[in-house]
């Protein structure tokens, strides 16, 4: 079982549009409306490959029972006062809008109440993963004391964070890294190109990670672990909607963790997983024939960075 953590959930809403015109009104085509946030899209997206997962974190009552309503076992702590809402404009790109979320009544417990959770359900787990932004006001060190938590019941944990809680996260010891191309950037200054997203890499795994998937959209995957680095390249010809891509692979990563599958093998499968969210209409929702024919083709390629000539 993989249990999955969002702090700062939400309520993903997605328009779809024929084009899109700043100043105008638009009549929109398709309206869709889930319960979502980071890790919500993985258990959601784990849950239809058939692996068992649960979804934690802070939000209210209500949420939760939504987040059963789209198949997905759940268990969040009661805490916020509303669950705030996404909107992706779907317009051929995607044009999204993103609100920051409302502060816990108690920041301090409802912290402590989601670590204490989180340490129960990790008893029965195979792989944490701690996904997405905080709410205002709770401490960005939450994410790094939840991964001490899955190490001390052996587990791999996953942290796709920002902000303040990434560079807290880049010094957690035995954690799993997805930092994007932004984020990378953040902790270890501009890449330009994959060995230097590599050399980027392998400074961060000196601080303290295990493994770092960096993700870089149109260029695919980098990874590196302390044996090496390895670019999977993105699978070509898929467009749509990139929103969930991430978490898609995010869910990838936690699966082959879980399962023991080799990093490199986990990389693959994040790649083509990514590859099947986007064609996707909306994040969380991936096409399991489609991520199979897809895998066939995904293969990594050694990278030679400066730490390793």
């Amino acid at each position: 079982m993989i249990v999955t953590v969002t702090p700062n959930p939400a309520y993903d809403v997605t328009y779809e549009v024929a084009s899109l015109s700043p100043g105008e009104v638009h009549r929109v085509s398709t309206v869709r409306r889930r319960p979502g946030g980071k890790g919500v899209n993985v258990a959601a997206v784990l849950a239809s490959l058939g692996t068992p997962v649960i979804a934690t974190g802070l939000a209210t009552t209500g949420f939760g029972q939504d987040v059963e309503r789209i198949g997905v076992r759940a268990a969040f702590v009661a805490a916020l006062p509303r669950v705030r809402s996404t909107l992706a404009i779907s317009h051929g790109p995607t044009t999204a809008l993103w609100e920051p979320g409302v502060a816990p009544r108690d920041p301090v417990a409802a912290a402590a109440a989601l670590e204490a959770e989180v340490d129960r359900l990790l008893v029965d787990a195979h792989c944490l993963v701690v996904s997405g932004s905080l709410p205002p006001g709770v401490d960005p060190a939450l994410p790094v004391a939840l991964a001490r938590l899955a190490r001390e019941h052996g587990l791999p944990c996953v942290l796709d964070v920002a902000g303040e809680a990434l560079g807290l996260a880049a010094d957690g010891p035995g954690v799993v890294l997805m930092p994007n191309a932004e984020e990378l950037a953040e902790l270890c200054g501009p890449s330009r190109s994959l060995v230097e997203v590599a050399d980027a890499s392998r400074r961060l795994l000196e601080r303290g990670p295990t493994m770092v998937f960096a993700t870089r959209g149109a260029e695919g995957l980098v990874l590196t672990t302390s044996e090496g680095s390895w670019h999977v390249p993105a699978v070509p010809g898929v467009t749509g909607n990139a929103t969930g891509a991430g978490d898609a692979a995010t869910a990838a990563v936690a699966r082959g963790l879980a399962a023991g599958h080799s990093p490199v093998a986990v990389a693959e499968e994040a790649v083509a997983l990514a590859a099947t969210a986007v064609a996707a209409a909306v994040a969380g929702v991936v096409d399991v024939p489609l991520y199979l024919r897809l895998r066939i083709g995904v293969t990594a390629q050694p990278l030679t960075t400066e730490g390793t000539r």
